[in-house]
């Protein structure tokens, strides 16, 4: 299985994730992750959901915008994950 269809598998299954939020409230680390405790780290998480599979479907076309852009979307989940863990640390 290539990278480019498992970044598209883990957007899919972020993007899961947050439709299940939106409905009802997650429970982490003690916090709830939902629309009103939570809501620009949810917008964000969307944001980047939607990243990740626009930019694995365009590498597996072989577009240079997918090849550029690819990168730059891994790396923006890895910040957002960043972000929700402090977030949930505190």
């Amino acid at each position: 299985m290539s990278l480019s269809r498992i970044v598209f598998f883990v957007g899919l299954l972020n993007g899961v994730i947050v439709a299940m939020a939106l409905v009802t409230p997650l429970t982490v680390n003690g916090h709830e992750y939902g629309w009103s405790q939570a809501l620009s780290l949810m917008i964000l998480h969307g944001v980047v959901s939607a990243v990740l599979v626009y930019a694995a479907l365009e590498r597996q076309r072989g577009t240079d915008l997918g090849y550029k852009a690819f990168p730059a979307s891994i790396m923006s989940y890895v910040l957002w994950l960043c972000m929700f863990l402090r977030w949930a640390a505190q």
